[in-house]
């Protein structure tokens, strides 16, 4: 979340962020009021504690004189009664001042296009001439230009029809449904040969550690991550409770974050009606996020660098159109993310090696590829900038997006009280980096699109090959 002493101190430059992002400065406002009111009534909390204090004083010192007590007493209890108003009405102000807290998203990095821009770089394997040319960067142009020709004597099929010709997903029985996919035979392996390539590529040549977290996510892990509350109807509720909605207890320290006593990612808790507590995850993040959760970490042992091959499950509006076909619209899907905890300095190089790793992969995978930062509007609600990493599909003819990596500054890092300790021995929140290097379903897209030949049959990169057991190809009549 946001540092409320950044908001206190700059509001002006807060809304002028957020309003990149399409925030309206009323929503900082709000806040700013809910702030200004909690702390105001913190001054007649403190005042009545106080007047408490030197009632109790009173009515020891008349006791020890002899003295009557009944009207000493009487003001005591009134001023009790004083007490237990304002501190539930601080409550109540706290509660609502820091869900609009968690509301507000990540400021947008200054680099950030307001639009959306040209590729950074040419798609790999291209001359500069190849490249995105600036003036088609938007318009009915864009899901085409820059895109590299198709090198074969025959027109390219849709990766969805080389499924089926290849059999490599269940169409027939009780069939799972729109969204989701049964992979059989040479799909399933294709998949698993997919994840074992990337968790390798990623722990063996560019030092991330493997971690593998549950299916299942907590309301406390999506908050901390940013997920929550944001994004609560984009995920898949698995039970409910009647508890209050999670959130952090936002201070006035330095850091815009006092440490809650007690155990890690304590939550302040709210009385609410029954909701979610727990989520299928939406992706690996909300448990990489909280692995260091209220901890302090030594700056020395930075970056930490993680990865996590698994599952990710959310809700996808869809539609009846080649939108939602094959691959490119999933309920669930498998996906290798990274994620790494550093220093503020390191963040900027930690975020080139993410996006270096999830090139490397496509490179090795022979996939046509290309990056571009993702304009403000269209950012996560954590996420300071983000780089997309898009492939080409031949057969679809268009750029299909298959990773982002992404900045998220100290936002989440101060939802989830982790910090290090810096050369002077101060807590500082650290910054985290992360996101996916590379999601599986439009990777295998490009891939089948890619490498098919005329029949069906569709080559694999030599990188693969190994891990499909030295299979080169996909072929019609082993296609099971």
């Amino acid at each position: 979340m946001l540092d409320l002493a950044l908001i206190r101190a700059e509001p002006a430059r807060v809304k002028a962020a957020l309003g990149r992002r399409g925030v309206a400065p009323e929503a900082v406002d709000a806040l700013a009021g809910l702030d200004a009111r909690s702390s105001a009534r913190l001054e007649v909390r403190e005042a009545l504690r106080h007047r408490r204090r030197r009632a109790s004083e009173e009515i020891a010192l008349a006791k020890r004189e002899a003295r009557g007590t009944a009207d000493l007493e009487r003001r005591a209890r009134q001023v009790s009664e004083e007490l237990a108003a304002v501190e539930a009405e601080v409550a109540d102000l706290e509660s609502r001042r820091d869900r609009a807290l968690l509301d507000l998203p990540n400021l947008p990095m200054t680099d950030v296009p307001d639009e959306r821009a040209p590729p950074l770089e040419p798609a790999a394997g291209l001359s500069a001439e190849g490249s995105l040319p600036k003036a088609e960067a938007a318009g009915d142009a864009e899901s085409t230009a820059g895109a590299p020709p198709w090198p074969k004597p025959f027109p390219p099929l849709a990766h969805w029809d080389l499924m089926e010709i290849l059999r490599l997903v269940h169409t027939t029985g009780l069939a799972p449904g729109r969204g989701f996919v049964m992979w059989r035979g040479r799909g399933a392996r294709l998949v698993r040969a997919l994840v074992d390539f990337l968790l390798d590529l990623h722990t063996r040549q560019f030092g991330y550690e493997e971690v593998r977290g549950p299916a299942i996510a907590t309301r406390a892990s999506l908050t901390g991550s940013g997920h929550l509350p944001a994004l609560e109807g984009r995920m898949y509720a698995v039970d409910e409770c009647r508890v209050g909605a999670p959130h952090p207890r936002a201070g006035d320290g330095a850091n815009g974050f006092a440490p809650a006593a007690g155990a890690p990612g304590d939550f302040a808790q709210a009385p609410a009606p029954p909701h979610a507590c727990l989520f299928l995850a939406p992706r690996a993040e909300p448990h990489l996020a909280n692995l260091h959760a209220g901890e302090v970490l030594e700056a020395e042992a930075l970056p930490i660098r993680h990865v996590s091959a698994g599952p990710a499950f959310r809700r996808e509006a869809g539609s009846a159109g080649t939108a939602s076909r094959g691959l490119l619209r999933l309920h669930e899907f498998d996906t290798a993310e990274l994620y790494t905890f550093c220093r503020p300095d390191q963040a900027a190089e930690e975020l080139d090696r993410a996006v270096r790793a999830a090139e490397t992969a496509m490179e090795r995978l022979e996939v046509p590829h290309r990056r571009r930062l993702r304009p403000a509007r269209d950012l996560s609600h954590a996420a300071a900038k983000t780089v997309d990493l898009e492939v080409w599909a031949h057969g679809m003819k268009e750029w299909l997006c298959v990773g982002a990596l992404s900045t998220f500054t100290d936002y989440q890092a101060r939802r989830t009280a982790t910090r290090f300790r810096d050369g002077a021995g101060r807590p500082r929140l650290v910054h985290t980096v992360g996101g996916a290097a590379v999601a599986l379903p439009r990777l295998i897209a490009a891939l089948l699109e890619g490498g098919q030949e005329s029949g069906g049959t569709v080559n694999l990169p030599a990188a693969l090959v190994p891990y499909m057991g030295g299979e080169a190809s996909l072929t019609v009549s082993a296609g099971a």
